[in-house]
């Protein structure tokens, strides 16, 4: 698992990394966030009319500010939304097996508040006070959360409703959402096939309507990839955005805690909650404004790059098809399209898994010297490879990426954001070990899955994940909108323009019959 690793490090000669220290290091010159916002720059403002209530049919996946909306307004009480959302979970878990555990209070009260009444799921490496926080892991069986992670306690201070604790690979730890102890997540398009990532449980609750919106931690594609492979939104914010107090740690550098949702506005609601005491975002606005501007705006007065070098290693025919129509969509809505130069992803990919391997393996010391029997199998191997790793292997990667980090910086005096598929194929059946592109041989799943995700994880830049397609077998299809530090409301501005005038987001699984 290391050797390539290894040799990659032992490639860079160190004397090119003299100045260099092992740190992130942003340009603000060229970062976005210093510059006006595109609701700032094209004058489009974000509206004040109301939104039309969503459709009784269309409540399971309405954005949690409509559904806090409906309660606070007394159309719908808090226990008619917990009623509606338990009866699904009961429908639909012996399916996909999203939950570790239900939470759901049908008797639920919560009337005020931006999130009043709206039904949550936290993947289960969120403390909760006086619940388990299993993190998947047999490790952590007996250990009950004290207190309440901050994520959980700014949205519980919202009115959001815990609707339970969702299924995760083990520590976040790998992008197929097996689980040893617990079971597959299954995809709810297609119950044969996996959801991918980590957070599989939030991508299959989320798409079959279980609960309004999901948290989950995405250290290189977690929430993004299950997002995909659901047909579901999904933001990973600039690293350290929102807070991960209370949220148990995988690797210190690459966590960042993501949000997942049906809509683009069910995303920026719920990200409102979670951003607005980190002081860049405070200077940027309302996510959910930015959606919406993006959604009532007459053009989409952007700049997209599209990294060709990463698409050239490989892509299934039917996301390249879908990617393709994705484009031709954004410049038909004003847009340029161009391509841009970037870091090579393959370079990337194997310093995140230097730093990823050697940050695991210590965080999880103490349970490596006394508890590494009861590990699972694909969390052992990663734990014991970055356990292999020197101190000086680690550093040398940690240097390489401050490099990349200048170097990407640069992209964005040229364009606003970077725009690639989420994931390079669709969803495999569960159980594949390996998946083959259009122009490559078998690779292993994670290796694939995470081509285009864990570059953005390893530089702490922001990305969001929207439906773009489907196979012809129906199963979702993703893209990738990634900015520089601190873009989150252009990610959404842009996001809402392209789901506003496309119909990806209307389609829903339907529950499997017997």
């Amino acid at each position: 698992m290391l050797d390539d690793v290894a040799t990659y490090l032992d490639s860079v000669d160190a004397r090119d990394l003299d100045t260099t220290f092992p740190v992130f290091t942003f340009d603000p010159a060229a970062a976005s966030s210093y510059l006006p916002t595109p609701v700032q720059r094209t004058g489009v403002a974000p509206a004040d009319a109301a939104v039309p209530p969503p459709d009784a049919g269309e409540l399971p996946w309405a954005p949690a500010t409509d559904v806090a909306r409906l309660v606070r307004e007394g159309e719908l009480t808090a226990a008619e939304v917990a009623a509606l959302h338990a009866r699904r979970i009961s429908d639909w878990q012996p399916e996909v097996n999203a939950f570790i555990d239900v939470t759901l209070d049908e008797a639920a009260q919560h009337r005020t508040g931006a999130l009043a009444g709206v039904p949550v799921g936290l993947t289960d490496l969120i403390d909760v006070a006086g619940l388990p926080t299993t993190a998947g892991s047999a490790i952590m069986r007996d250990r009950i959360a004290e207190t309440d992670a901050e994520c959980w306690s700014a949205l519980s201070g919202a009115g959001a409703v815990l609707a339970g604790k969702l299924n995760v690979q083990e520590f976040a730890a790998g992008t197929t959402g097996e689980n040893a102890r617990f079971g597959w997540t299954r995809n709810p398009w297609d119950v044969t096939r996996m959801t991918g990532g980590a957070c599989g449980g939030a991508g299959a609750a989320v798409a079959a309507g279980l609960v309004s919106a999901a948290l989950g931690p995405d250290p290189g594609g977690s929430i993004r990839v299950p997002a995909a492979h659901c047909g579901v939104v999904a933001l990973k914010p600039t690293y350290g955005a929102i807070s991960r107090r209370g949220v148990l740690p995988l690797t210190w550098t690459l966590d960042a805690l993501g949000v997942m949702a049906q809509r683009v506005r069910g995303v920026a609601g719920v990200a409102d909650q979670l951003l607005s005491a980190n002081t860049p975002w405070g200077r940027r606005g309302s996510c959910e404004s930015a959606a919406l501007a993006g959604e009532r705006a007459p053009g989409l007065d952007l700049t997209f790059g599209i990294p060709t070098s990463w698409l050239d290693m490989g892509l299934d025919p039917e996301v390249r098809h879908a990617f393709e129509r994705a484009l031709e969509h954004l410049t038909d809505l004003g847009a340029k399209v161009r391509e841009v130069d970037v870091p090579y992803a393959g370079d990337i990919l194997r310093m995140h898994r230097a730093v990823a391997f050697s940050e695991a393996s210590a965080s999880h010391e103490p349970f490596l010297l006394h508890q590494a029997d009861e590990y699972g199998a694909n969390i052992r191997d990663r734990e014991e490879a970055g356990r292999a790793m020197l101190a000086g292997q680690y550093l040398k990667a940690s240097r390489i990426r401050a490099v990349l980090c200048r170097e990407f910086s640069e992209v964005w005096r040229d364009v606003d954001l970077i725009v690639t598929p989420t994931v390079p194929v669709p969803a495999a059946p569960i159980g594949t070990s390996s998946v083959t592109t259009s122009s490559r041989g078998a690779e292993p799943t994670h290796t694939v899955y995470t081509r285009y995700l864990a570059p953005f994880s390893s530089l702490g830049l922001p990305a969001l994940s929207v439906p773009c397609g489907a196979t012809a077998g129906g199963l979702p299809i993703g893209m990738q909108l990634a900015g520089p530090p601190h873009a989150e409301t252009t990610l959404f501005y842009a996001a809402g323009a392209y789901e506003a005038t496309t119909d990806w987001h209307t389609r829903h699984p339907v529950l499997p019959t017997r």
